[in-house]
């Protein structure tokens, strides 16, 4: 099987964080930031929630080394080191995507 789409979209963010504080994929984090956002949770605390909640599913389905899914805590400090317009048109090459007939879903306004 190929990777996530959703892998996809974040594999092209260069991970800033020292090579020590890299326990956990990049693109794993955001992932999981969109699809708990996506999911209608709303904070860094209800991420944590919805983690807890579907862990052995996202295990499965992203199958992190030793089976360990990043902290809420975690997934926050890798989004500060991103300007929210990088991470945002991300976003917009994940979830908007063209149809056949060549019409998109939807448009990025800021990329």
């Amino acid at each position: 099987m190929s990777q996530l789409a959703i892998l996809e979209a974040f594999t092209e963010l260069q991970d800033p964080r020292r090579r020590a504080g890299q326990p956990h994929n990049l693109a794993v984090c955001l992932a999981l930031f969109t699809l708990a956002i996506a999911a209608g949770n709303k904070g860094f605390l209800a991420i944590g929630d919805w983690i807890a909640s579907y862990r052995h599913q996202l295990i499965d389905l992203f199958k992190p080394p030793k089976n360990r899914l990043p902290s809420y805590s975690t997934i926050r400090r890798s989004l500060l080191h991103y300007r929210l317009r990088a991470i945002f048109c991300l976003f917009c090459t994940f979830f908007w995507h063209s149809t056949p007939s060549g019409d998109y879903v939807g448009q990025c306004l800021h990329c």
